[in-house]
C-alpha cells in the first residue's frame, strides 16, 4: 500500500502537468491568433472598415489561417474576442469601438505598425486548402 499521503501528492503533480500543458496550448492558440489578425489586416481594406470583430474573425482571420490549422479563440487566453480585439487594440494593431447598441467593431488597423509592417504571412490558407 502506498504511504499517506503520496496519492495525492501524485494527482497534484499531474494536475499542474495538466494546467501547464493547458497554459501553453493557451499560449499557442495566442500567437495564432495574433498572426491571423495580422495576416487577415493585411487582406482587409480601410474601406471595408468598420467591421464587427465577429466578421473579422469569421471571414478574414479563420478562412486566412494556415492550411492544416484549427483557430478557436476559446482555447486561448482571451476566451472571448471582445478581450482578444481589446489586447490588439493594446498594441496598436487597431482601434474599435461599440456604437450605441451595436457590436464591437474593428475601426482601423494599424498598418505603420512593426508587427504588420515585419509580418510575412503564409501561402496556403486554409480556405485555399479547401478550395
Amino acid at each position: 500500500s502506498e504511504p499517506a499521503g503520496e496519492g495525492s501528492a501524485g494527482a497534484a503533480a499531474a494536475a499542474e502537468g495538466g494546467a501547464a500543458a493547458r497554459a501553453e496550448a493557451a499560449a499557442e492558440m495566442d500567437r495564432l491568433l495574433r498572426d491571423c489578425f495580422l495576416h487577415a489586416a493585411h487582406a482587409v481594406k480601410d474601406a471595408s472598415l468598420p467591421m464587427t470583430v465577429n466578421a473579422f474573425y469569421s471571414q478574414h482571420m479563420r478562412p486566412g489561417r494556415p492550411a492544416g490549422t484549427s483557430l478557436d479563440v476559446k482555447a486561448s487566453s482571451y476566451k472571448k474576442l471582445s478581450a482578444f480585439a481589446s489586447a490588439m487594440e493594446r498594441e496598436g494593431l487597431c482601434t474599435t469601438a461599440t456604437p450605441k447598441l451595436g457590436e464591437l467593431s474593428v475601426r482601423t488597423l494599424g498598418r505603420s505598425t512593426d508587427a504588420y509592417c515585419h509580418f510575412c504571412g503564409w501561402e496556403l490558407t486554409a480556405e485555399a486548402a479547401a478550395a
